[in-house]
């Protein structure tokens, strides 16, 4: 039986190549969080691609089974990783 899995909206499909929504789901999953209870949105930041600029997004992650918790605003793209601090915020 498959576990359910985070639900993805906005631009998530700039992580598809990276890997980055596995990761994220193993990441919960190793704090012991159950993924279906969580949203996560993606919003590209900068044009990234066929730009001068990197890409860039930002990542905003809702805890849906606990919504009086603030939504993490983490930042992604080149020389980012939102996951570790993702990680390192939720462990505090």
């Amino acid at each position: 039986m498959r576990s359910m899995s985070v639900e993805w909206q906005g631009d998530h499909k700039l992580l598809d190549a990276s890997g980055e929504k596995q990761d994220f789901e193993h990441a919960l999953t190793q704090l012991g969080l159950d993924p279906s209870k969580f949203l996560v949105e993606v919003r590209r930041d900068s044009p990234g691609a066929g730009g001068r600029e990197p890409l860039r997004y930002e990542v905003y992650v809702t805890d849906l089974e606990h919504l009086d918790r603030e939504t993490w605003k983490l930042r992604g793209g080149q020389g980012e990783n939102w996951i570790t601090d993702f990680v390192r915020s939720h462990r505090r």
